[in-house]
């Protein structure tokens, strides 16, 4: 695939039109193929009026770099170019985008070792002032699941001055909001057209590792509207990969990972703004614990009706599907096997329209997500040894006993994950499943109130 051999950043720039702050990212293939891919912001948010300065240009530039992932990925140039890094930043870039592209690299058949090259420049600044601008509140992403609801509501319940963040709209998050009750940022983007194009005349394409573009482009609107942190809702489980693929750790939730998010920390210290406090909030979490906290949650019902974490609700281009559930994908089956423990059987089949673990060609499906078969799919999903638990559970309670999967945990997938050494931990998870802590990154304040948790 190797058309073109010189992907170039072409720069980045903004205006304000009308009320809404527009952002243009620009690439070009060889300078033949061009690109552009436009952010749009209102300049006014709750109250506050967007501002730019230095710290903000150097966030829209971080935000460019991740933004011709996209791109970059349709031909797989040999040569990065337009850029000016130091040694730090291009080592940070060259990981990202290495890491970030692991499954694509991998469904794709790619032996990518020695594609992405990120050079560092003599020319480029290593230090950079930083900015005493007036900072409060906290910037919090949105997706309408059910981790951005735990984090929401354990804001609101501690009393924390904070608003919602997400990337363009859909039915889930819209809905979800309105029970926040908080003002909602909402970012448009819009993809070139020719890179669908691209991929129609047979364009490389596959993952990209959106959330370290989500995560870009919320520090460019904290920074603008002065909001003091970005706090994201990504768990302990995304640590976890697939498998090992030409030396490297494949995990599709790289750039949800705890590697992830303290590097781009540190990057965001070092080359953008020193101010902004970026983190997971429910790092130190499970899934089976985020469950948990979430059918514990006061207004559950009201969740219960709208939530949805099926990521078939969220497609850029097609039919969108009816429901919020399809009840076939891996994220379906994952979130109804988390819950399973902690709500009726009744209850989530009025939320999923079906009882997923009576469904025979969800089989396979469910013993990859809890490691007897292949490897865990790429998605968004827990650890073997958190689903293990969380079948164990439910297959303890009497309103499951009959389903058909849940006999055949019992019968013999539980045998099976015995046996298996690699599954050591599940003995642990299945005894004391709902103590499931892992290191994270808080300050003194953040840390009292998620103790609160535990």
């Amino acid at each position: 695939m190797e058309k073109y051999s010189k992907f170039w950043f072409d720069g980045a720039d903004y205006a304000v039109h009308e009320e809404n702050l527009i952002i243009s990212l620009k690439y070009s293939l060889d300078k033949q193929i061009y690109f552009t891919e436009k952010l749009t912001l209102p300049v006014n948010f709750a109250g506050r009026t967007g501002r730019t300065g230095e710290a903000f240009n150097r966030a829209v530039q971080a935000l460019a770099v991740i933004g011709g992932i996209s791109y970059y990925k349709t031909y797989l140039p040999r040569e990065m170019a337009g850029l000016e890094l130091t040694p730090d930043q291009a080592d940070f870039w060259q990981k990202v985008y290495e890491r970030g592209l692991g499954e694509f690299f991998y469904q794709n058949k790619i032996d990518f070792p020695g594609k992405v090259n990120f050079q560092a420049s003599a020319q480029a600044e290593s230090t950079f002032p930083v900015e005493n601008a007036a900072r409060s509140g906290s910037l919090v992403a949105v997706g309408g699941g059910k981790d951005s609801i735990v984090t929401a509501e354990i804001l609101k319940n501690a009393g924390e001055d904070f608003y919602l963040f997400s990337l363009r709209d859909s039915a889930p998050i819209k809905e979800t909001a309105e029970i926040f009750g908080k003002p909602r940022l909402v970012v448009g983007r819009e993809l070139d057209v020719k890179l669908f194009e691209l991929n129609a005349q047979g364009a490389l394409n596959g993952h990209v590792p959106i959330t370290a573009y989500i995560s870009a482009l919320m520090s460019v609107c904290a920074i603008y509207y002065g909001f003091a942190e970005v706090i994201m809702s990504l768990e302990k489980s995304s640590n976890y990969g697939q498998f090992i693929y030409l030396g490297m750790d494949i995990n599709h939730q790289y750039s949800k990972s705890e590697e992830f998010e303290k590097d781009f920390r540190n990057y965001l210290e070092k080359y953008v703004d020193g101010n902004l406090n970026y983190f997971s909030l429910l790092r130190r979490f499970d899934e089976l614990k985020i469950c948990q906290i979430f059918a514990e949650l006061k207004n559950f019902e009201a969740y219960a009706r709208v939530f949805a974490s099926c990521n078939r609700n969220f497609k850029i281009n097609g039919e969108k599907q009816a429901g919020k559930w399809c009840g076939e994908c891996p994220k379906c089956a994952f979130v109804y096997l988390c819950l399973a423990p902690f709500l009726s059987k009744e209850k989530l089949v009025q939320i999923f329209g079906q009882d997923l673990l009576d469904k025979a060609d969800l089989e396979h499906l469910y013993a990859e997500i809890l490691g007897l078969e292949n490897f865990k799919p790429f998605e968004c999903v827990g650890t073997p040894e958190e689903s293990l638990a969380a079948i164990y559970m439910t297959s303890l309670k009497m309103d499951f006993a009959e389903s058909m999967l849940i006999k055949k945990f019992v019968n013999e997938w539980k045998d099976k994950a015995e046996n298996q050494p690699n599954f050591m931990g599940w003995e642990n998870l299945k005894n004391d499943s709902l103590k499931l802590k892992t290191g994270g990154y808080f300050t003194d304040k953040w840390e009292k109130l998620i103790k609160q948790y535990e």
